[in-house]
């Protein structure tokens, strides 16, 4: 894969990864691209303009109006490139790009880029996981940044735990898959996502916690891997990704009859979405039950709608997933995997409050047949859905 030419704006802040930001340079220029380096006051404390300016074969850009500098507007010039990375990315610099705030040469750069902006977040594992910090992080994804989440290890302070930048090499594999042809190139995807509702009367239905977020993140990392990606969303109130293409359901029978047409023509089905297990057996579609009526509804179970979908066998991919409540119940998921003729299945426990359900992070493990169990420690739901679309690929080829 080639993405030689391409032109990159390398943004460096006042953090000790700094010196991961002088091997990445060196993976970009040696990958054929063109880039040039920004600078904050603090990122110069830890590493000097001398190593970015010999690698990029550019002066480091440090201020935002440049007398030296044949562009009057500095960072107009520098914002026309076609991807800018900040890495490492501190909690304040993200705090303020996340509010809009433009007082140096950096975050001026980034309110006039209009090309893709990807952040590689680096600090304390406490300062990542403080509830300000993740707002701004959820909120810099959904303007459309591509966040490249902290690993977790040993951190500078001694600490251990999430923090730790992003590798350079991860970084460069993630670039590539953005400017060349993905590994799902010519891939059709299918996704389900959210949860349904089975209506009871006109006002109350039944239904569970599913935001759809594994969903989405699924739909598009796959997206971005070239594939060509259709979700089904279950009432799902979350924001939609251009070029990707959205259906609509609220009941198990909607979704039934949307997944059958849908599944025809598709290459990997990701069956992400909470469906029902159960529904009234006698709904009122007007008005509204009484109390005392309430205590007599009877339930019936819905469809085992992808069971019933005829996957490996002719080369399609069935990918399902188990929320399960706690560990004891992973063999719970490992028994789906062979009882649903699935390709894989993606184990998670919903018992944890900080995980799963109503959370942007998920813990999981990826079960396959005849294969060791993969397990992912708690990160992003977009961190766990590449992982899980590493599989896929594998599996495909």
């Amino acid at each position: 894969m080639t993405i030689t030419g391409k032109r990159i704006v390398l943004a460096v802040t006042g953090s000790i990864a700094a010196y991961k930001a002088v091997e990445l340079l060196r993976l970009l220029t040696r990958a054929g691209l063109e880039v040039r380096v920004i600078q904050t006051a603090a990122s110069r404390k830890f590493i000097g303009e001398m190593s970015f300016q010999a690698l990029s074969g550019h002066s480091v850009a440090t201020e935002l109006f440049d007398t030296s500098s044949q562009a009057v507007f500095n960072h107009i010039e520098l914002a026309t490139a076609d991807l800018m990375i900040v890495a490492p990315a501190t909690a304040g610099t993200i705090g303020k790009m996340a509010a809009g705030i433009a007082d140096n040469l950096l975050l001026s750069t980034y309110l006039a880029m209009d090309g893709p902006v990807m952040v590689c977040p680096s600090m304390n594992n406490r300062m990542w996981n403080h509830a300000a910090v993740r707002e701004n992080i959820e909120t810099l994804s959904r303007r459309g940044v591509i966040v490249i989440e902290p690993g977790t290890g040993e951190l500078a302070c001694g600490a251990t735990g999430a923090g730790r930048m992003a590798e350079p090499d991860q970084i460069l594999k993630r670039i590539e898959r953005l400017f060349g042809p993905g590994d799902l190139e010519r891939v059709r995807v299918l996704v389900t996502a959210g949860g349904t509702r089975e209506p009871i009367d006109a006002v109350r239905y039944i239904t569970n916690r599913s935001s759809g977020r594994m969903g989405f993140a699924l739909a598009e990392a796959a997206y971005e891997r070239g594939a060509d990606v259709t979700v089904i969303a279950a009432n799902c109130d979350l924001a939609r990704k251009d070029g990707i293409g959205y259906f609509d359901v609220e009941t198990v029978p909607e979704l039934e009859t949307a997944l059958r047409r849908e599944f025809e023509n598709c290459d990997v089905l990701l069956m992400a979405a909470a469906v029902s297990d159960y529904k009234v057996s006698d709904t009122r579609p007007t008005g509204k039950l009484e109390r005392k009526e309430i205590n007599d509804l009877q339930l019936i179970q819905t469809r085992d709608i992808v069971s019933s979908l005829q996957g490996n066998g002719n080369g399609k991919l069935k990918v399902g997933f188990s929320a399960e409540y706690g560990e004891d119940n992973r063999e719970r998921a490992r028994l789906k995997l062979e009882e649903k003729g699935l390709s894989m299945i993606i184990f998670n426990d919903i018992s944890r409050d900080d995980i799963g359900f109503d959370s942007t992070r998920n813990e999981i493990t990826i079960m396959i047949p005849g294969h060791e169990d993969i397990f992912v420690e708690k990160t992003s739901k977009r961190n766990c859905a590449e992982r899980v679309l590493d599989q896929v690929v594998s599996l495909l080829h």
